[in-house]
């Protein structure tokens, strides 16, 4: 498998924060906003029970970073 993220100056692994992975972002953030559409389904089932472990206040932190990337697509 490739690594397409080894130049990047993104983190794959962090969702919010400076060095944060934009794909990453808008990934967890689109799980949230379609947490229940896809609570059954076979392949994104065991993301969305991951989305369980996350505090509140990462949820939060992930939607407002995920609303300043889009605004700054937005601007562009």
């Amino acid at each position: 498998m490739s690594n397409y993220c080894a130049g990047c100056r993104y983190k794959p692994d962090r969702a919010t924060g400076d060095d944060a992975c934009p794909f990453t972002t808008l990934y967890w953030d689109f799980l949230l906003r379609h947490e229940a559409a896809f609570a059954n389904h076979p392949r994104l089932g065991q993301q969305i029970r991951n989305l369980r472990h996350l505090s509140e206040a990462d949820k939060q932190a992930i939607r407002q970073q995920a609303t300043i990337l889009r605004q700054k697509k937005s601007s562009a």
